[in-house]
Order: C-alpha cells, then structure tokens, then sequence
C-alpha cells in the first residue's frame, strides 16, 4: 500500500481533512462527494442554454516552474 498523507481540502463548506496517496486523490474524494457529473444530454443543451449557461472550455492549470539550485 501506497504510503499516504492527510490532505486539508477547502469547500464552500469549511475544511475538511482526508488521508491519500496524493494530492488528486484528496481532491476528487471531496469532489465526488460534492458534484455530480455526466455528458450532457440534447435536452440538458436545449434547456441550460435557453437559460442563459454558457459552455465553459476546460484549461489545464499553468505547470509551476522547478526552482532549481
């Protein structure tokens, strides 16, 4: 078994504490339990759309420079 770390992990909600091998693992384990996701059907399109939500593209978040000594 992987050695694991406890993760603090904000929410809307407050912290919350979770122990995992990595940091992703903390994330989506407070995610899964906070969103729901799945594709979007013709009539979740038609319906969120005739609402005025916009499609959002996905963008990777900026890889952060290795200081190196």
């Amino acid at each position: 078994m992987a050695q694991s770390r406890i993760y603090i992990v904000g929410t809307p909600n407050g912290l919350r504490l979770i122990r995992a091998a990595v940091r992703q693992q903390a994330l989506t384990h407070a995610a899964n339990s906070m969103f729901t996701v799945r594709v979007a059907s013709q009539d979740d399109l038609v319906n969120a759309l005739s609402d005025g939500v916009k499609i959002e593209n996905y963008k990777a978040p900026d890889q952060p420079d290795l200081e190196l000594e």
